[in-house]
């Protein structure tokens, strides 16, 4: 058997996204979840990814205007672009690895856009545009959903007065929120995605994490 034969016989990974706004506390559950992966089997490949990433000079535009301090209302499609050609150079590095059974998770995809960009005023259908050719639909994300205020609390311990460009207006985090929670109800017919699970990310974190293992077994147990 040559190795062509060997790759199409091998199982489908997986493609896992964790999403929300700042101070959600999707970090905090990334490493528990693929530990969680590994658990199931050993044999699991596990890849931890993010989004937007520098494997371009869109994704590393895309960070520099993520890192600023400036008003979020600014560069709005610069932003739609920016993500959309990331995420295809990034689809073509986690692709492949997903076909060889690979299990991929993201800490955040183009729900972020979404929800980010349409509070920014673009309109969903504009940024399912720009996000439909060589860009796969995840098998699962779970948004971890808390209210601003707590969100906020959050970012206050860990990062101070100092805040990024989305941080820094709490009417425009509250517009991001509602977007996200209403996604499940546009995204399958707009681009196809069924793949959201909210999850109450004010619970104790292992609560969180015991939600998060039963939704997936839920799933694809």
């Amino acid at each position: 058997m040559n190795l062509d034969d060997s790759l199409h016989k091998m199982r489908l990974g997986r493609f896992v996204v964790f999403e929300g706004i700042n101070g959600c506390g999707k970090g905090t559950q990334i490493f528990p979840f693929a530990k969680f992966l590994y658990s199931l089997d050993t044999a699991n490949l596990v890849v931890e990814t993010r989004e937007p990433n520098e494997l371009d000079e869109n994704g590393k535009r895309a960070r520099e205007m993520l890192a600023s301090d400036g008003d979020p209302y600014q560069n709005v499609q610069k932003a739609v672009e920016f993500f959309a050609l990331n995420r295809v150079i990034h689809n073509r590095v986690i692709g492949p690895l997903i076909e060889q059974g690979f299990f991929i998770i993201s800490d955040r995809y183009w729900h972020s856009n979404f929800a980010f960009q349409h509070a920014q005023g673009i309109s969903y259908e504009y940024i399912a545009d720009h996000n439909k050719f060589g860009i796969r639909v995840p098998d699962l994300t779970f948004l971890l959903d808390v209210p601003v205020d707590v969100a906020f609390s959050r970012l206050d311990q860990r990062d101070g007065e100092k805040r990024r460009k989305f941080d820094s207006q709490r009417g425009f985090m509250e517009q991001v929120r509602k977007n996200y929670l209403e996604l499940h109800l546009i995204l399958p017919a707009l681009i196809g995605d069924r793949s959201i699970v909210t999850i109450d990310g004010t619970l104790p974190v292992e609560q969180v994490s015991a939600e998060i293992r039963k939704e997936y077994l839920k799933r694809f147990g």
